[in-house]
């Protein structure tokens, strides 16, 4: 087994920053429940940050 990590370090190590900059970096899911609390909060005089994602 110290072998295996020995020969191996490196690659572990960039998966494992890979998966660490994953959950870091990922964009988290919005609260609203429908679309009628979006129109209610982007028109209720407060900026808001919109953000489109596709996934095509």
């Amino acid at each position: 087994m110290r072998r295996f990590w020995r020969e191996n370090w490196l690659v572990i190590l960039m998966v494992a920053g890979m998966i660490g900059m994953y959950v870091f970096l990922r964009t988290p899911g919005d609260e609203l429940a429908s679309t009628a609390e979006f129109e209610a909060q982007v028109s209720s005089g407060r900026p808001t940050l919109v953000e489109f994602y596709s996934n095509t």
